[in-house]
């Protein structure tokens, strides 16, 4: 016991300014048993319990007490405060007591259980958190334990090899899961085959093993990132998109468990479990537990209590329970944690619809319950945000259309619509023409005229949708007359609105040709510079590289009496030794959630870090940055590490120059030492087609090639030591398999790469080829005016650049010759007189 009451009453004291922290709850339970003051500990639990989580520790100890007392309670009573327990917190230590207590049980003299309680309790822990990398080996330990102990009782039995080979089936099926202690179990196995002669499980054993192993290793990778308190959130992210790619139901449930268990009050994360059972797994009733579990972490959240609503009307629960729930609900979300008018809206639409659902399967047709949820949620929400409550009259649209459908009582659907159309509405037509819909289809059309008369005046933004809906009301509805009225009263209003001053709206100064050039100025490398946007998806700011961060200083001999102030350059000079710009590295093809963090594993000795972001943000970047380094060897050494694979997307890394940008940086033409290698399986390794080909010689590298996002693209190319390796890999003729797709391999010779620094290369081959008939594409402006009765007779009409061209040729060649009379123009008449010959 410690004296621990000045701790509590400080507790208590900061429990008086918010009496709901589940946080100093849980702390008080701790300090009050530590503290011996039972009595008043036993009060706070059931009195914490009925709206907050306990934590597995106070659980732990609550249950540890509850079977000391005297009498001892069942063990029906202590089964029942274990499922409260882990309907709080799906906890292995919790578990792990359990199971501890059936093992107690089974073997205790004054209770009527045997092992298979024992067994059929540590199958439960399985199915609940034995598929954990974190904590399922626990488990699996201990009912293994408890396996083992129970076979030496018939080691001298005949019963023997069969329960020999039920533990060997439990230890294979503990191997084909990647736990935390895999090894462990594996070594308990081959101690059990040594131990107990059970050769024959021995290699399934090592199999299972070596499988599973790898999925261990993939596992430990994204452990490392939970464990670190920075990178937990991203980590649990990675790991749970990498199970739920594996498309198995248990190791993707374990991956939501675990979800929720490290972050118990992150809605989105029980939202995405409970939608997976939902519509993955189809299981009303396991949903239901899944969102009630919910509810205890995250009693604040309006959409787990309409998605708990909705799990229970489709799991089919009583009425009662429905009902109890909404009571809740009203009670925690609208009295305590309303923040917006949008959850409330949410919350009293789901229930009303509900209850509709309900009226109509019982086959009833008092809707009255209804109408009073309805009008609840629009008196509460408007006491709470006064006219911003409905901004958008989606709410009020509804309960005017129930009182119209379903309450017949019209008179209170036009006191809705016209309290919509009053409160800022009139303006708009679509309102109008609604209201007048809902009016013929349940009302009279007498009303509905009105509010047709009523929008002519009132609409401002689509009048004319009012003019025509109008005239084709009175054309369905109306005499003639009344069509002629109409008419008469549109076309007045059509020319009375055309007649208005229009405003005249300030004009613009326009851009002079200097500020023109400054919004056309880009860095050498094509890189837009940091300019203002009048929107925020107006365009990007893109980071500087060092030498355009820095203000230029005008010289010091230099005089002027302008008042113009010096332009800066924003180009990038080429890097001095010693500077900055020399420690910078320019690195690309960045997935957009890249943290600095991520390139900083990739690349040591990283100084600073300035990524290309959108405008108006922080948080997301447009896939590439400036790397300052600590000195130019490492520069040099960041430099050589090109393409290395940064979450899954190769990372260019190249030097802070524009001309010298990351480009295509392998060899073209024919390579006779290299191989190509076709129909490779997308998640082979380098390891694996390093063992394939090294029979036919040394090889020198290994490169599967890949898009720029990392998926692989099937290829590869394997460059051997010497020419005669690669020859004799191509002509053995042997069938090379690899993963079960036989592979394709020819002497490496692939096409050249267009120079993408150079683009106006082959500038002057393509407008030849272009004027001599061939497709111009990006021109559909172009005209032939030659029709197309005479094209095939109509001389050619060369470019004027064909026509210019003076190069050097001999004066007296008939082709320089016809060349000049061809190019020669032709006259009105000359033209005239081909167009009309036959």
């Amino acid at each position: 016991m410690e004296d621990l009451d000045e701790s509590i009453q400080k507790v208590k004291d900061q429990m008086k300014e918010d009496d709901r922290d589940v946080n100093l709850a849980n702390q008080l339970l701790v300090l009050l048993r530590k503290n011996g003051d039972f009595p008043e500990l036993e009060q706070k639990r059931k009195r914490f319990v009925e709206w907050a989580p306990l934590t597995p520790l106070n659980w732990i100890n609550w249950i540890e007490d509850f079977r000391k007392q005297e009498p001892e309670p069942s063990v029906e009573d202590v089964e029942k405060m274990f499922e409260r327990a882990i309907f709080d917190e799906n906890d292995v230590t919790i578990w792990a007591e359990r199971v501890m207590y059936s093992y107690k049980c089974a073997h205790d003299e004054r209770s009527d259980k045997d092992f298979e309680y024992c067994r059929d309790t540590c199958e439960k822990a399985l199915t609940a958190i034995g598929n954990r990398y974190d904590a399922g080996g626990h488990i699996w330990m201990l009912f293994l334990g408890y396996e083992l102990k129970h076979f030496r009782k018939y080691i001298n039995s005949s019963e023997f090899q069969q329960q020999a080979d039920q533990v060997a089936h439990l230890f294979k099926r503990a191997l084909r899961c990647p736990t935390d202690q895999l090894e462990e179990i594996y070594s308990q196995s081959e101690q059990f085959c040594s131990d107990y002669q059970q050769d024959s499980h021995v290699t399934e054993l090592k199999k299972l093993y070596d499988a599973t192993m790898r999925q261990k290793e993939q596992l430990a990778k994204f452990q490392i990132l939970i464990d670190n308190h920075e990178t937990k959130k991203m980590g649990l992210k990675q790991f749970f998109e990498h199970e739920k790619k594996s498309g198995m139901p248990a190791r993707v449930q374990m991956a939501h468990e675990r979800m929720v268990a490290e972050l118990s009050d992150d809605e989105d994360a029980w939202c995405a479990y409970g939608a997976w059972t939902e519509y993955e797994l189809k299981l009303p009733q396991i949903s239901v537990e899944i969102y009630e579990r919910a509810l205890r972490h995250c009693p604040y959240s309006y959409v787990l209590h309409q998605q708990t609503l909705l799990a229970l009307e489709r799991a089919q629960k009583p009425d009662e329970v429905i009902d109890r729930l909404w009571a809740k609900a009203k009670n925690n979300v609208i009295n305590c944690y309303l923040s917006a008018a949008e959850e409330g809206r949410g919350l009293y639409r789901t229930y009303a619809f509900l209850l509709r659902r309900r009226i109509f399967l019982a086959g009833s047709k008092d809707f009255s319950p209804m109408a009073e949820v309805f009008d609840e949620g629009a008196a509460i929400l408007k006491e709470w945000f006064t006219m911003a409550w409905d901004p958008n009259a989606e709410y009020r649209q509804m309960q005017a259309y129930f009182y119209a459908s379903l309450m017949k009582d019209m008179d209170k659907c036009r006191k809705i619509w016209n309290d919509i159309l009053a409160s800022g509405f009139g303006r708009f037509a679509g309102k109008w023409l609604e209201a007048v819909r809902i009016e013929r289809q349940f009302g009279d059309k007498e009303n509905a005229r009105r509010f047709l008369n009523k929008a002519l005046n009132s609409v401002s933004d689509n009048i004319n949708e009012i003019y025509l809906y109008y005239v084709q009301f009175e054309r369905e509805e109306g005499t003639l007359s009344e069509l002629d009225q109409v008419l008469e009263k549109v076309n007045a209003q059509a020319s009375h609105r055309a007649n208005r001053p229009q405003k005249k709206l300030p004009e613009k100064p326009y851009p002079s040709e200097k500020d023109n050039k400054d919004l056309k100025k880009r860095t050498a490398g094509g890189e837009p510079i940091v300019k203002k946007v009048k929107s925020a998806d107006g365009g990007f700011k893109a980071p500087l590289p060092p030498t355009a961060l820095k203000k230029p200083t005008p010289p010091s001999t230099q005089t002027t009496t302008s008042s113009t102030a010096p332009s800066v350059s924003f180009s990038t000079p080429k890097s001095q030794p010693g500077t900055e710009d020399a420690r910078t590295i320019f690195v690309s093809n960045l997935d957009f959630t890249t943290t600095e963090d991520d390139i900083r594993q990739a690349i040591q000795g990283v100084t600073s870090i300035r990524f290309a972001r959108k405008a108006h943000t922080d948080e997301t970047h447009r896939g590439f940055a400036y790397v300052v380094m600590e000195n130019e060897e490492k520069t040099r050494i960041a430099l050589q590490k090109d393409r290395v694979p940064v979450k899954g997307r190769p990372m260019f890394i190249s030097a802070n120059d524009p001309e010298k940008r990351v480009g295509f940086k392998f060899s073209t033409g024919l390579e006779k030492a290299k191989i190509f290698v076709r129909n490779v399986h997308f998640q082979a390794t380098d390891e694996e087609l390093l063992a394939l080909f090294s029979k036919f010689g040394p090889v020198k590298s290994v490169r599967r090639v890949t898009h720029r996002d990392g998926k692989p693209k099937g290829v590869a190319f394997i460059d051997f030591e010497s020419e005669s390796s690669a020859q004799q890999c191509v002509a053995s003729g042997d069938k090379l398999v690899l993963r079960e797709r036989d592979l394709e391999v020819a002497i490496s010779n692939p096409p050249a790469k267009k120079d993408k620094h150079h683009p106006h290369v082959g500038f002057a081959e393509k407008v030849a080829s272009e004027e001599d008939g061939g497709p111009r594409k990006g021109h559909a402006a172009k005209l032939q005016l030659v029709p197309r009765a005479i094209a095939a007779k109509a001389p050619q009409i060369t470019a004027r650049m064909d026509a210019m061209d003076v190069s050097e040729k001999p004066a007296s060649s008939k082709a320089s010759t016809s060349s000049t009379s061809a190019s020669k123009p032709m006259s009105n008449d000359q033209f005239r007189q081909m167009f009309m010959r036959n």
